[in-house]
């Protein structure tokens, strides 16, 4: 919906096929595929209960990313500012915008955003732009920061936006996907940038486009429920795509509810409270079919209506005032409980079982934190508004029972009703009441931190290279060093309890990273901060001389652009018996003036970038002209 229009997909009230990791509710209650003739006890045998399989918690957070649009000057989104702050508030790490050409103030706002640690998809324009996918792959590499984008992705419903004749828009949406990719590819800046396939608004249009396969490293969809329960469509639009882009990683790069409630509509909208209801299911239906990524669209509603009769406007997890809805709210409690940012680890498995779900209703996800600690997600495959009527349904609560190998720690979350934790118990069962909402169940003791976490910790950039400090609060707990990783990263590093820095070397000039850092005891370990992201860059490389032409009292030089080694170039100098001529970083060609007739000279050509001036390159000797 970038381009201020929405998909009208064909919406359905289809069955929901059961999935690899539903829940199968048997006699034995919640068993990964268990098969259909098993039976349990009639008093529960805890040592036969089957352990389920976990995915790393912030392996979730990681699967989420939101819709922006950072170039829409008359909404709330011309304030990057804001739109940063409230994206970090949310805790979200990944978000979807329009590249525009020859805009410096989103490059700007770009930069503001992408400080946040959040990183970028872009749409890379589209086939009546007037400009072409190089273009764009340009403008990627060389005015936008190093590591702010993470994915280039091709045009945005064109079977919606572009000419109504398949046999128009189809050749249109593939050749500038070919271009974009050679063009990605082709560009060192961009080449190991993974380019997604384009979206299309009508699913029965991937068989009317054919293979688009070739030219894309990621599938790419757009899976509106349509104001029913989230699941709608999602299997339709991916069998839809996977025979027009097989075999590839999958993300849903538009998914969501509007909340034009007054609007008379072929896309059925839904209260503010139902959106908060669904939208964490809406992320764990689709983290449980394996998609790389979702964006939800969007995060701010681009225009005030009252009336709330424009769908284009009720979008926003954020209201047009930038206050937030319930499911703003739901989103960043769901992110809150399974954020464990850090390096890449194994997860275990749980001994598990629930009771009581309605057959067929039933899913969860289960993740597992570092410090050990699962977070059981559970929800109702069931419908709590009725988009037809448009009115709320009453969805009678079940009353589950989960059942453990043991004696646990839990506590319950939901994070549709709010932040703080609705019960907390030491038990080896425990009863729940699930309605249509989400719930999260947190399993086993965390480890408390025994030291304060560090203070002050930053990290600052050097060629190849990055040095961490940091300082440590005043305690009495006996601290016996400090583990440093890194995103992206190799195995963390321990360091004496005395150090207060370290220098970090081998790291690729260009590449963003993210430091963590936590205190270390015998007994457990503090919480782990992140410093801000770090580019490490060195100065540019010397420019390579072209051409250079001496004239009367002058000499000019031309000359190709220089690399700017992990911070873009942002000017060019050039030096001549002590007069200097200074020009931006696209210019190719400069001339120094008022230079002495009849004179052998030579000029000193250098480029600049964020961290200082490159070496020299030396034209050769040329004699002026009187």
């Amino acid at each position: 919906m970038s381009e201020r229009g929405y998909a009208r997909v064909s919406w359905r009230r289809g069955g929901l096929a059961l999935l690899v990791c539903s829940l199968v509710v048997s006699a034995g209650g919640l068993l990964p595929a268990a098969p259909a003739h098993a039976a349990a006890a009639t008093r529960p045998d805890r040592s036969r209960i089957a352990p389920i399989a976990a995915v790393p918690a912030d392996s979730v957070v990681d699967a989420y990313g939101v819709g922006i649009h950072l170039n829409f000057l008359d909404t709330p989104y011309a304030d990057a500012d804001a739109v940063a702050q409230r994206l970090a508030d949310l805790g979200v790490r990944h978000v979807r915008d329009d590249l525009f050409l020859d805009s410096p103030r989103q490059y700007a706002a770009i930069a503001t955003v992408a400080q946040r640690g959040i990183g970028f998809d872009l749409i890379m324009g589209r086939p009546d732009s007037g400009a072409t996918p190089a273009d764009y792959v340009d403008a990627v590499a060389t005015q936008l920061p190093a590591g702010a984008v993470e994915s280039l992705e091709g045009a945005n419903e064109w079977d919606l936006f572009g000419p109504d004749d398949p046999a128009d828009w189809v050749p249109q949406v593939k050749s500038w996907q070919q271009q974009l990719y050679a063009a990605a590819k082709a560009e060192p800046a961009t080449a190991d940038l993974p380019v997604l396939s384009p979206s299309l608004a009508f699913k029965q249009n991937y068989s009317v486009a054919g293979d688009l396969s070739q030219d894309a490293d990621v599938a790419n969809a757009h899976m509106y429920p349509g104001g029913y329960r989230p699941a709608n469509e999602i299997r339709q639009i991916t069998d839809a795509l996977r025979a027009s882009v097989p075999g590839k990683p999958l993300v849903t790069t538009e998914a969501g509810y509007h909340n034009a409630v007054g609007a008379d509509s072929a896309h059925p909208a839904v209260p503010e409270d139902v959106a908060g209801t669904y939208l964490p299911r809406l992320l764990l239906e689709h983290v449980l079919r394996g998609d790389r990524r979702m964006y939800g669209y969007e995060l701010i509603d681009e225009f005030d209506d009252p009336g709330r009769t424009d769908p284009e406007a009720n979008f926003g997890l954020l209201r047009h005032d930038l206050t937030p809805k319930p499911a703003y709210a739901a989103m960043k409690n769901l992110l809150g409980l399974l954020a464990d940012p850090g390096p890449s680890f194994s997860p275990g498995s749980l001994a598990v079982e629930a009771t009581g779900l309605p057959p067929g209703e039933g899913r969860y996800v289960l993740t597992q934190r570092r410090d050990g600690r699962f977070v059981l997600l559970l929800w109702r495959d069931v419908s709590v508004w009725d988009a037809a009527q448009q009115e709320k349904v009453d969805v009678a609560p079940a009353d589950v029972t989960l059942r453990f190998a043991g004696a646990k720690n839990l506590v319950v979350h939901r994070p549709s009703s709010g932040a703080a934790a609705q019960r907390r118990t030491t038990a080896s069962a425990l009863s729940l009441s699930l309605g249509g909402e989400v719930v999260a169940v947190t399993i086993g003791p965390p480890s408390p931190p025994t030291a304060p976490a560090p203070t002050h910790v930053r990290a600052k950039r050097g060629n190849a290279s990055a040095t961490v400090t940091w300082d440590l609060p005043r305690t009495k707990a006996h601290v016996t060093g400090f583990e440093i990783s890194r995103i992206p990263g190799d195995h963390p590093r321990v360091v004496p309890a005395r150090a207060r820095s370290l220098r970090v070397t081998r790291l690729t000039n260009g590449t963003r990273y993210v430091f963590n850092i936590r205190a270390l005891t015998a007994h457990g370990s503090s919480r782990t901060v992140s410093t801000r992201p770090v580019v490490p860059a060195t100065v540019p490389t010397a420019p390579h001389l072209r051409v250079v032409r001496a004239g009367p009292h002058r000499v000019t030089v031309t000359w190709t652009r220089s690399a700017g080694r992990g911070s873009p170039v942002t000017a060019y100098r050039l030096v001549c018996l002590g007069r200097t001529v200074k020009v931006g970083p696209g210019k190719r060609r400069a001339t120094i003036a008022g230079l002495p007739s009849h004179r052998r000279v030579r000029v000193a050509v250098r480029a600049r970038n964020g961290v200082g001036w490159g070496r020299a390159a030396y034209t050769r000797y040329v004699t002026t002209s009187g």
